[in-house]
């Protein structure tokens, strides 16, 4: 018996040690299941991050050289962990080539991990729609463009100059205006400059506004993401400033693109600006010396329908404003690049 007993011992014994060594086999089979699953989930949510990268690094290339990238063109770009193939495809190209052209940017991201060989980790593709804007205001009217008119309050010094101040754009009239009534020319102490008249005066203010070709409501309604929503004093940066309701701007310099929803008004000893002003209401020149290099309009919120802005105050002691499409150009710069549409970003594009 003792023998027998002795001879179902180890057949026990081995089935019992197999059956320990599957279950630590599944154990482990289950753990580098449960690792690699982690892994694999690391490495996706790695490649969606190389692919979002990839379309910023695209949208800033061009965005940086001004110059919209043709149909089909891609673009490589290698990131830490990976990297993204970059295609952009027209959706809607407008005819008029100034409108804003609309592009799918498509980003297929791989995840490389070096020491598990050259295949890649993981894939992702992700896709943006985006439009192609060209900052500029397509029809230059006047160095000064009041739609809601001027009028002269004393006899200081006015020089309003239609001629290119940078020597390389076309002139235009120094001075745009609805039909009356302004002072009959010449002005005292006055010196307009402009191709053809010094002054065009003809049509309404909303006739004046529509002339300029901006967008004002679209603006004035959010349509449009500014640098700074204060004025940046002192700053040589050309940075665009929007600024809702009224602004006072006294015995200070700027640079840029100023909007201005309200009315602008300009007093203090001196006030000079180098770019583009753009305001809804009145603009009061008040300041002993006011210099503008650029271009200015006003009288905007004729565009909105509502009630018609009062016309300007030509006052102060000297007012200096002179086109200079160089200037012009400095400020609209930032603004000439991608703009990402809202609610149109698709994270599993190849699959969609």
């Amino acid at each position: 018996m003792r023998c027998r007993e002795g001879g179902f011992a180890l057949p026990v014994t081995i089935f019992l040690v197999t059956l320990v060594t599957i279950m630590l086999a599944a154990v482990f089979v289950r753990v580098s299941e449960d690792r690699r699953m982690a892994e694999t989930t690391g490495a996706t949510v790695d490649a969606v991050a190389i692919a979002h990268s990839g379309l910023q690094r695209y949208f800033s290339h061009y965005d940086s050289l001004n110059i919209r990238p043709p149909d089909g063109d891609s673009l490589r770009f290698n990131v830490t962990g990976g990297y993204a193939d970059v295609v952009a495809h027209f959706v809607q190209r407008p005819a008029d080539t100034l409108l804003r052209q609309t592009y799918i940017v498509r980003s297929s991201a791989r995840v490389i991990e070096p020491s598990a060989g050259a295949d890649p980790q993981a894939v992702r593709t992700v896709a943006q729609f985006a439009q192609w804007q060209t900052a500029n205001i397509d029809d230059l009217v006047g160095a000064f463009t009041a739609a809601n008119g001027v009028r002269r309050i004393n006899g200081g010094l006015i020089r309003i100059y239609g001629w290119d101040n940078c020597g390389v754009a076309p002139s235009m009239h120094g001075l745009r205006a609805p039909m009356g009534p302004l002072p009959p020319l010449p002005w005292p102490n006055g010196d307009l400059q402009g191709v053809p008249t010094p002054v065009w005066e003809g049509g309404n203010g909303y006739n004046v506004a529509t002339q300029t070709d901006i967008d004002w409501p679209t603006i004035v309604t959010g349509g449009f993401t500014p640098d700074y929503t204060t004025v940046q004093f002192a700053d040589s940066s050309f940075s665009s400033q929007m600024i809702y309701g009224n602004l006072v701007l006294a015995d200070t310099w700027g640079t840029g693109l100023l909007i201005v929803t309200g009315d602008l008004i300009i007093q203090g000893t001196q006030v000079d600006w180098q770019g583009v002003i753009l305001v809804g209401g009145e603009i009061v020149f008040n300041a002993a010396v006011t210099n503008v290099e650029g271009l200015v309009v006003s009288g905007l919120d004729e565009l909105l329908g509502g009630m018609n802005p009062p016309r300007g105050d030509l006052g102060g002691t000297v007012i200096d404003i002179r086109y200079d499409s160089c200037d012009v150009m400095s400020a609209l710069q930032s603004l000439t690049g991608f703009s990402p549409v809202s609610n149109a970003w698709v994270d599993n594009w190849a699959t969609y």
